[in-house]
């Protein structure tokens, strides 16, 4: 369970906090969609949450325990493709370090998980397979992206965020990451908090949905509240919220 109870986050020069009193509980198994405009506090929740950021009061727990404390409990994939992977390793080197979380390696290690990487590299099927001993800094931002989702999710955090992870991918890929990363978070029944912009995406995956604005968190639907959202109907919240804020203006 993660807990987050009053948190607020503001920066030097922000007029306002960039969230504001937010107090939410998300369980175990539990994924969840969050949306909103930009500059709402989206990235500034996930960054809190993975210990990035230090909150001006309120606090975070997980399990009932500091998250400070419990910090390699997390794993996050962000939308910078030059972050989340070792550029100058090969892909499978970045594999099955990403197996690396809570364990003690060696090379008897190392070579014991280097068919199980194979394997999860497969499961991707976007033939990455051929890549294995390319360094990883010479395959596209996509691939890398796809990569850095596959060694998030591998290390089976207790919490896995997602910060717009597939931005950098074609449709037809980011289709496939989506894919992918829906499944292993059912069947690793993982805590999962996804950012997108992808209202189709919203709507589809995740079992809850939560909307920010100003740092507030302003719509909060589970799965069956969610799937009678249609993408106009969360369009013309977005809206709402802007007319609000000029007309407060």
């Amino acid at each position: 369970m993660l807990q987050l109870m009053h948190v607020t986050k503001t920066f030097p020069g922000h007029f306002g906090p960039v969230l504001n009193e937010v107090n939410l509980t998300f369980n175990e198994a539990e994924f969840c969609v969050i949306i909103g405009s930009n500059g709402s506090g989206k990235s500034t929740l996930l960054r809190t949450i993975a210990g990035e950021y230090a909150i001006d009061h309120g606090r975070i727990r997980i399990d009932n325990q500091p998250h400070q404390e419990v910090r390699s409990l997390i794993a996050s994939v962000i939308q910078d493709v030059n972050q989340g992977t070792v550029p100058d390793m090969t892909l499978l080197e970045n594999v099955v370090l990403g197996c690396l979380k809570r364990q003690k390696a060696g090379l008897r290690w190392y070579q014991s998980r280097q068919q199980e990487a194979l394997q999860q590299i497969q499961s991707l099927g976007m033939n990455l397979e051929r890549y294995l001993h390319t360094p990883i800094k010479n395959l596209s931002g996509g691939q890398r992206q796809m990569i850095a989702t596959l060694m998030a999710i591998q290390s089976k955090p207790k919490v896995l965020l997602l910060d717009e992870h597939t931005s950098a991918l074609d449709p037809k890929t980011q289709r496939v990451l989506m894919a992918y990363t829906a499944q292993a978070i059912e069947q690793h029944r993982m805590l999962a908090l996804m950012i997108t912009h992808k209202l189709d995406d919203a709507i589809e995956y995740g079992n809850r949905l939560i909307m920010l604005h100003d740092g507030k968190v302003v719509l909060d639907v589970a799965r069956e509240q969610k799937q009678a959202l249609s993408r106009n109907a969360l369009l013309d919240l977005f809206h709402q919220y802007e007319t609000k804020d000029h007309h407060e203006q």
